[in-house]
């Protein structure tokens, strides 16, 4: 019989691309990706052994029984310890490679096995013989070597469909297709044996992996070279589901500023610097770019004292400028430690502290503990505000606002509030920036809208001397495409005029987001809304944006009233006096009305009407209180 060897030769070609792809463009770090190799390594060998060896049996009168037993072995035993890498290459796709030690070591008794009959075939001739015309023949027992390579990818696709998910599904598909490309060859192999198919067929197996699990172009930070987050959510799906894992984090804060600072390719050659010496530095484990500066580094049953000399070396080394010439910087870093299993058990979690935002004073440690503890409590607020805009539970309160030209209260300020049957009082400040986050404010701010307008409308408002009534309007509902619509039909509803309605902003959100809030006051404007701006003097102040935004009154922030005089001292800053009014002064020489929230004393009281201000707001009124007791209050105080 004439072996062909063509397949086995253009599969060398194959291979020896394979290996400089994955050793030169891709580099070899992870277990996973020595293992790969190691089975290109033992495919090459097969490969030169099978084309040697084939020959030798092609043309036996040139060579000797020696020369053609050390290629026969050389073939049997590389190609079938490939079954076995492969078994092991799953092992460590999947995670395996430290918990199931056991299953590891018993993995190695059918290719034991093999290679014992292959070593001792020499004196049974089992495996294979020559027979009187020097010609290469298969023995009694050389089924056993394809039924232990059967056995292997069994048990290989059976791991890797059982376990995909630690892999992700799509590169778990991949694995079984190629995994099955090996069967092909074997059964045609079978029924000609003079093709030699199956090296072929595996090494097209081999290179379908390459480009799909061990590819890293979409695991690998394009910025850095590193890892990315993809990668990283990968390896934490097994890292949870193992013990002894430990996440380190190191962070750079406010990584915008510095690219407006330097610009973004002089921040990503330093990023790039950064990301190369971690990788290094923190060999052999693992280290992740998980974007905006936050790094990750993964590593496996890591001592204490070993995580505190690879902090210690992150500190020190951070102490020290990154970069050269005028672009060299010096950036403070932070650096926390997360036990999986013990501080996080989902990798949700885990990339909640990964991505939370710095804290700290420069070099400080991560606090684990409040972090994941917040959270859990922003989960949970999240919970109660779904459960509350299910149930239509929560509540509208009115605090009033005293105008000091007519001596009455003629308007208030609904106030959203999350009052839960289990966990009681939700503070406005701690449900509406997640609400603003998830989204959810527009449901909470059509409600309040609604209910205001109901309420004004039923409960006779007007008649007790409320021309109008504040709505704190989010910036996210002004992204909103339809909120002019959504306002106009509520009015119509309860036949109301947009008047009776003034829009309250934040002056923050108003520093943030002109453009936006341009035009929705615009639109809004044109409707017959009027509008507010709140919370002024409280670090944004931009006078210029005043000049063009339609607002009608100005809330100036208690802050600044409590300063010129608190309500439980008597006392005031001399400065702070003289700061309030001035601006006092400043907004009604602009024609604006004014307002002073956190009024809680005669006192505030009387000093603000000498001021002339517009309107008091505060407890020495009332607290904000629901409905009803608003409308009783106001047949009190206005009548």
């Amino acid at each position: 019989m004439i072996y062909h060897i063509e397949f086995d030769i253009a599969a060398v070609f194959v291979t020896l691309f394979m290996a400089y792809f994955i050793i030169f463009k891709k580099g070899v770090r992870k277990h996973a990706n020595r293992v790969y190799l190691s089975m290109l390594v033992f495919n090459f060998i097969a490969e030169i052994a099978d084309i040697f060896g084939s020959y030798a049996n092609n043309h036996p009168e040139y060579t000797t029984v020696y020369i053609k037993d050390f290629w026969n072995y050389l073939y049997l035993s590389s190609h079938n310890v490939i079954g076995y890498i492969i078994v092991m290459y799953v092992f460590y796709l999947i995670g395996y490679e430290k918990t199931q030690r056991k299953a590891m070591t018993l993995l190695v008794i059918p290719i034991g096995t093999v290679l014992a009959l292959l070593f001792t075939n020499p004196f049974h001739r089992q495996i294979f013989y020559y027979d009187a015309a020097e010609h290469y023949n298969h023995g009694k027992l050389f089924f056993v070597i394809y039924v232990v390579a059967l056995a292997y990818m069994i048990f290989a696709i059976y791991m890797t469909v059982r376990h995909r998910r630690a892999i992700t599904e799509r590169r778990a598909s991949a694995l079984i297709f190629f995994l099955c490309i090996t069967f092909v060859p074997i059964v045609i192999q079978i029924i000609f044996p003079e093709y030699l198919l199956t090296l072929f067929f595996e090494t097209l197996g081999l290179m379908g992996i390459l480009f799909t699990i061990e590819s890293k172009d979409d695991t690998v930070s394009p910025t850095t070279g590193i890892l990315n987050r993809y990668a990283l959510q990968a390896a934490l799906d097994r890292a949870v589901a193992g013990k002894g894992y430990v996440l380190l984090l190191v962070k750079i804060p406010n990584l915008n500023y510095y690219n407006k600072m330097i610009g973004f390719e002089n921040m990503n050659g330093i990023l790039r610097r950064i990301s190369k010496w971690m990788d290094e530095t923190y060999e052999p484990h693992i280290c992740y770019d998980c974007g905006r500066g936050h790094f990750a580094v993964l590593c496996d049953q890591i001592a204490r004292a070993d995580i505190q000399v690879i902090r210690s070396k992150t500190m020190e080394r951070f102490e020290r400028a990154w970069g050269k010439g005028e672009f060299s910087l010096v950036f403070p870093v932070q650096f926390g430690v997360i036990h999986i299993g013990e501080d996080v058990k989902t990798v949700e979690n885990a990339f909640m502290l990964i991505d939370r935002p710095f804290e700290g004073k420069m070099s400080s440690e991560l606090n684990v503990d409040k972090a994941v503890h917040d959270y859990e409590r922003g989960v949970l607020i999240e919970r109660l505000i779904d459960k509350a805009l299910h149930n239509r539970s929560f509540k509208v309160y009115y605090q009033p606002i005293w105008s000091t030209a007519t001596g009455k209260v003629n308007s208030a300020e609904a106030l959203c509030r999350l009052i839960d049957d289990e966990y009681g009082l939700i503070s406005p400040d701690e449900f509406i920036p997640i609400a603003e986050r998830n989204g959810s404010i527009l449901n909470i701010g059509q409600f309040v809208f609604e209910e205001v307008c109901r309420f004004y409308s039923e409960g006779g408002l007007k008649a007790l001397g409320i021309d109008y009534v504040e709505v704190n309007l989010s910036v996210v509902q002004c992204m909103g495409k339809h909120l002019k619509e959504m306002f106009d039909g509520i009015l119509d509803r309860y036949s109301l005029d947009a008047s009776c309605i003034n829009l309250e902003i934040t002056e923050s959100a108003t520093a943030e987001n002109q453009r936006v809030l341009f035009d929705t006051i615009e639109v809004l404007k044109d409707s017959g809304f009027t509008f507010s701006l709140d919370d002024y003097g409280t670090g944004y102040s931009n006078i210029t944006y005043m000049y063009d935004m339609p607002f009608s009154i100005i809330k100036i922030d208690k802050s600044i009233l409590w300063k010129a005089l608190h309500p439980e001292t008597g006392e005031g800053a001399r400065n702070a006096r003289i700061y309030l009014e001035n601006t006092v002064r400043m907004l009604k020489d602009m024609n604006y009305a004014v307002l002073v929230e956190g009024v809680e004393t005669s006192d505030q009281k009387k000093l603000l009407e000498e001021l002339n201000c517009d309107y008091l707001q505060g407890y020495f009124f009332s607290k904000p209180v629901p409905g009803k007791e608003f409308a009783d209050y106001l047949r009190v105080v206005n009548k």
